[in-house]
């Protein structure tokens, strides 16, 4: 088998911008969105969702999972529309294989979602693929099912044998999502057959797409939140932006 390299490592934001040139050149840009601070704009904004999107919406039972999900498409139309000076309106998705997203009309332009809690975070490069993933860690979890369910033979004892077990759970847990969302792969069954540690790790090539070595970046957002990134190595700027409420 051929292999491929990520590089795993922390990340430390200091700052959330709220004003954004919406340029995207060979940076990675990550938007987040305090979900309570719109949910009383889904009425008014519901225009942007399709009828396929909102059929999918009525198969939630949980009513906060609804409004993840419609203020997660809504904002992404809105945000995709300043990068490319165009009406949300005209943002129309068709999907890959493994169902990502895309724009047709604008193949250059990249970008992943995901939701949890309170937040959606949305991630954009420009040529470059790009995944994010964000969990609330949920102190309610069967923390060791999961462990010994989802992380390869290395991880396990290092996260057992961590003085903070669920944090690192997390941090690996979205660094696997992260990473199969930016390749375009979405979440497989085999979690445990690869490694996010810190520092290089060698993984099966269609995990890395062996062009180059991907980072893999994870960091800790309000306490309760890890948040992954997965990109090219030739973006060497990450900006971070708070979605306005003006």
């Amino acid at each position: 088998m051929v292999f491929g390299r990520i590089f795993c490592s922390q990340l430390n934001v200091l700052e959330w911008r709220k004003e954004c040139d919406f340029e995207l050149r060979n940076n990675l840009d990550v938007w987040r969105i305090f979900i309570p601070d719109f949910i009383g704009r889904i009425t008014d904004e519901i225009h942007l969702v399709n009828d396929k999107e909102l059929s999918k919406s009525d198969s939630f039972i949980q009513e906060e999972d609804k409004i993840r999900f419609l203020l997660g498409k809504i904002y992404l139309r809105k945000i995709l529309s300043s990068y490319l000076k165009i009406a949300p309106e005209e943002v129309v998705f068709s999907f890959t294989e493994f169902n990502k997203p895309y724009l047709d009309a604008y193949p250059n332009l990249n970008f992943n979602l995901s939701h949890s809690g309170d937040y959606v975070i949305i991630g954009l490069s420009n040529r470059w693929s790009v995944g994010v993933d964000i969990e609330v860690m949920n102190t309610k979890n069967d923390l060791f099912s999961m462990i010994y369910n989802t992380m390869s033979v290395v991880e396990v004892p290092s996260i057992l044998n961590s003085d903070t077990p669920r944090l690192m759970f997390y941090k690996h847990w979205t660094r696997k999502e992260a990473l199969l969302k930016g390749v375009g792969i979405g979440l497989i069954d085999d979690l445990k057959g690869f490694s996010v540690c810190d520092g290089f790790n060698f993984v099966p090539s269609e995990l890395s797409n062996f062009t180059s070595t991907l980072n893999v970046r994870n960091f800790i957002m309000d306490d309760e939140y890890s948040v992954s990134i997965a990109y090219d190595t030739t973006i060497r700027v990450i900006r971070f932006y708070e979605f306005n409420t003006v």
